[in-house]
């Protein structure tokens, strides 16, 4: 493989918030405690160490969530950093994301794997303490147009369900005829029967989504140690449930939230607004929105109605039906686990960054924010036509348009650029203006406007001589497009559209060896990965 570093800001795809982050910008400071470095970690590893409560008990719910899975061989490194949370040198590097079908876009590899590259350069250089690496499955989730689709060789797979309610509740009973299709699509050979071996496990074997993805994410990370911890569990919950309760009693995180967002909408775009309640209630089959009414509360889009009295009972009686939403579900992970750095996208760590004044608030850590490693993947074939057509992959970050409009200059050079011609006629008409003067100057207004008509006309010669270039070098200009396309779905980075099977089905577990091998958590750059 060859490996290019580019520069956030270069790509395009970035927003300021991220770049100013990343460049630690005087406008970002209040909004984090120390920049993602490796030196910042003593002191977060002390700041944790002082206010994590729950190493007594969070072992045994978590280890309750892998009954099912205690036998498998294959998960004895994650079960080993399951036990080791019940010690008091131990801490986690938690990535989060919504339980997406086999795993959604390639991104979400890519969270995964820089949570892993983070532990293992942590534990290589603090070795007084131990690091776990944690993908936090937001299971509860219940967008499901967002969630139910993948693109993969070109074409997008859709599960239609009827099914509502959080996502990873839903039965994974009706997916068995869309993952044949899938397996169909896979072909033959070992890497194939591999992943065909894998989607069968879990997602036919497994009863729900979030069972699924654990399983599907452990089939390729476990051996790494990652743990999946999945939020929708009602001993999770209980631990919670402070927090809950003094959301319903005094809405705080609204107005906490509502303030910093002010503060932060004097540079920045807001990536989250509170509402009154930041909860959900959740049951089976329904995920929907608590809200004020009068003196009590209500469910929205149902009939249910509370008490304050009656709300409170419920919640601590069953803590499992109240999810957070995006502005306490960071509270959550954050009481739950004992973090000390936290990896997300650019959405997710301009978010982070809102919620700093509310985890002040609470008196909790704020855990370091690391962006996570973005890949540009270029397979071998794309590499020989990017060679043909004499570009970089560094042109490729460049609009269609561009691209095509640098090849055809350096196919036909000065053959299409009139500009030499156009700055001697501009000079002759200035020549001429200079005799005209003296004899009419009222001359000059028609004259002027006869320069500006004959520049105007070899403007548009030029323009007519150029798309007659790309006539003559359409075959070039199609494989452009269709390679701008490929890498750049929808004018989209490949990581946010693509599915991972895109590219493990060609080329097997050394793509996630390679991933592991080229990115660094630490470099904050872009990385650009080549097949040779």
């Amino acid at each position: 493989m060859k490996k290019l570093l580019i520069p956030f800001e270069e790509t395009g795809y970035f927003s300021k918030v991220v770049l100013d982050y990343l460049s630690e910008s005087p406008a970002l400071k209040p909004f984090y405690v120390l920049p993602p470095k490796l030196s910042s970690f003593p002191f977060a590893i002390e700041l944790k160490k002082k206010n994590y409560q729950h190493r007594d008990i969070l072992p045994a719910i978590l280890l309750k969530q892998h009954a099912r899975l205690m036998l498998d061989k294959n998960i004895e490194s994650v079960i080993e950093n399951i036990n080791s949370l019940e010690s008091p040198n131990t801490f986690t590097v938690t990535t989060a994301h919504q339980p997406n079908l086999f795993l959604g876009p390639l991104y979400t590899i890519y969270k995964a794997i820089t949570t892993i590259l983070i532990t293992q350069k942590l534990n290589e250089t603090y070795r007084d303490q131990h690091f776990v690496p944690v993908f936090w499955l937001g299971s509860e989730d219940h967008d499901k147009e967002e969630l139910n689709h993948i693109h993969l060789f070109g074409k997008t797979f859709t599960w239609n369900t009827a099914q509502s309610g959080a996502f990873g509740r839903m039965s994974t009973s009706s997916l068995r005829p869309w993952v044949q299709e899938l397996k169909d699509k896979l072909g033959e050979g070992p890497v194939a029967v591999e992943l065909s071996q894998a989607l069968d496990d879990a997602y036919v074997k497994e009863r729900t989504i979030a069972a699924a993805t654990r399983k599907f994410l452990y089939h390729f990370f476990a051996d790494d140690g990652l743990v999946v911890v999945d939020g929708d569990d009602a001993a999770l919950k209980r631990l919670f449930l402070p927090v809950l309760e003094k959301e319903i009693t005094e809405q705080y995180s609204f107005r906490i939230v509502n303030r910093s967002n002010e503060k932060f909408a004097i540079h920045y775009e807001n990536q989250i607004s509170p509402r009154e309640i930041n909860l959900f209630y959740l049951d089976e089959g329904i995920r929907e929105r608590l809200v004020r009414e009068d003196d009590g509360f209500k469910v929205l889009n149902t009939s249910m109605t509370f008490s304050r009295e009656q709300l409170l009972k419920l919640l601590h009686d069953s803590p499992e039906k109240f999810s957070p939403n995006v502005i306490l579900r960071p509270v959550y992970q954050e009481t739950i686990l004992p973090d000390v750095a936290v990896v997300g996208g650019g959405a997710e760590v301009t978010y982070w960054l809102q919620l700093k004044p509310l985890m002040e608030e609470m008196q909790m850590p704020f855990p370091l924010v690391f962006l996570r490693n973005s890949v540009l993947w270029i397979d071998a074939q794309q590499s020989t036509r990017i060679q043909r057509l004499q570009l970089s992959p560094e042109d490729l970050f460049n609009s269609a348009d561009d691209i095509i409009n640098k090849f055809v200059e350096q196919q036909s050079g000065d053959l299409i650029s009139l500009e030499e011609q156009m700055l001697r006629v501009s000079a002759a008409f200035d020549d001429a203006m200079k005799p005209m003067m003296l004899i009419d100057p009222t001359l000059k207004g028609p004259f002027e406007a006869e320069k500006t008509r004959t520049l105007k006309g070899l403007e548009m010669l030029e323009e007519r001589l150029r798309k007659a270039a790309k006539r003559r070098d359409e075959t070039a200009v199609m494989q452009i497009r269709n390679l701008r396309e490929k890498l750049f779905p929808s004018n989209s980075l490949q990581e946010r559209h693509d599915n991972f099977m895109s590219i493990y089905s060609r080329t097997g577990r050394s793509f996630l060896d390679e991933l592991k091998s080229a990115l660094d958590p630490f470099d904050r750059m872009f990385t650009v990965l080549v097949e040779e």
